[in-house]
């Protein structure tokens, strides 16, 4: 069958991959209409776990599936798995500019690997603030501020393994101390302030955060009021809109030690196309149109989805849905902390992660655990920084 197809023939069905969340799911299924009214085409979008998506390489699946929505740290294993498809192949210079100018902070950017461009920034998120506009009057705006709020017993910080590796990059990045610089992996001097701040906030934040992600957080400030504020954690949209649970929850920038909210870690998904497809074209021309400024600021954001375009990031309709949710958090990611592009980072994200837990949960900074992080550049990464 053409990948050119009219009103009269039955749509071509491409099978997609998201994340199983209603920002990694509605937001792709409220653009449905839009992406068969453009391209005579469905797409059936199947949503895979947190975890999975996070922990499993694109090469493990990538066979499945016609499109995938995709973590950046990701792209370099599943381009030597021949994975995917490196979308300048695909689609013209200029609308690949014009993608990149419409970014949101280093999203587009994001994707970028070995100079070519491997996914669409579909998604943009990075570790922010939250708090209960109808409990507090505003986000912590200084590490300081976010102890204070903490010792009286009205702090969350999600600090499960993956997201204890997030605000450790955070607190690196907002030191000065970016990990996996080219010229040096880890700076133990900013490490050991860093993990010291971690352990100082994991004793004065309930012992359930250890466990706990992003949405087990939002989860509970939105339909408890034990709590108001919440910390480093990666903002969702979906609870700052009205009806979504029984309290709305408002997101601010990342704290820092300057103020700033400068060096969060940054989030995001992209849309990329498989090598498997048989439509290949026809798979980056959705990928556009879900990227592209029409359904970002349109049925993608409004359905449900949370944007990596900037028009979306700037509509004012928008904002007024979701509490000003992009205009308060804008400066943070422009300001956000890329992963590089590293074959290994998947292992080693994970196996730091471990480390970095490890010494939350003992309260203390293990004899050798900064070494051992350390070492993690050797035993992981089998490149230099992209």
């Amino acid at each position: 069958m053409s990948d050119n197809v009219d009103a009269q023939t039955t749509p071509i069905v491409l099978q997609g991959m998201t994340w199983d969340h209603p920002r990694g799911v509605d937001g792709l299924r409220a653009s449905d209409e839009l992406v068969t009214e453009l391209h005579g085409v469905r797409v059936e979008w199947e949503a895979r776990s947190l975890l999975a998506f996070g922990d499993q390489l694109i090469g493990e699946f990538a066979s499945d599936y016609d499109v995938m929505v995709i973590d950046h740290p990701h792209v370099p294993d599943a381009v030597h798995s021949d994975a995917i498809i490196p979308l300048d192949e695909l689609l013209d210079a200029e609308t690949l500019a014009t993608l990149q100018r419409e970014s949101v902070g280093g999203s587009h950017d994001s994707y970028l690997y070995r100079g070519r461009q491997w996914a669409l920034a579909v998604d943009a998120a990075a570790q922010v603030s939250a708090f209960r506009p109808d409990l507090a009057d505003g986000a912590a705006v200084y590490w300081d501020d976010v102890f204070e709020i903490a010792r009286r017993g009205r702090m969350l910080w999600p600090y499960k393994p993956v997201d204890a590796f997030s605000t450790f990059a955070t607190l690196l990045a907002q030191l000065g101390a970016p990990l996996a610089e080219p010229d040096r992996f880890l700076d133990g001097d900013a490490a050991a302030v860093a993990l010291d701040t971690m352990i100082e906030l994991a004793a004065v934040v309930p012992s359930w955060c250890k466990d706990a992600n992003p949405i087990d957080v939002a989860e509970v400030l939105s339909t408890e009021s034990d709590f108001s504020h919440a910390v480093a954690l990666y903002g969702y949209t979906n609870y700052s809109r009205p009806g979504f649970r029984p309290h709305e929850l408002a997101y601010d920038d990342i704290a820092s030690y300057d103020g700033r909210a400068t060096g969060a870690t940054l989030g995001g998904a992209g849309v990329a196309v498989s090598s498997a497809t048989k439509h290949p074209e026809l798979a980056a021309a959705v990928a556009v149109t879900l990227a592209g400024a029409g359904a970002q600021v349109g049925s993608y954001t409004v359905g449900g989805g949370q944007p990596g375009n900037l028009r979306a990031w700037k509509s004012a309709a928008l904002n007024d849905l979701t509490r000003n949710f992009f205009g308060n958090t804008l400066r943070t990611l422009e300001g956000a902390w890329i992963r590089p592009r590293r074959l290994g980072w998947p292992e080693m994200q994970l196996a730091m992660s471990h480390i970095v837990h490890d010494c939350l949960v003992e309260r203390r900074v293990a004899p050798g655990a900064i070494d051992r992080l350390e070492a993690l550049a050797d035993l992981h990464l089998r490149e230099p920084v992209a």
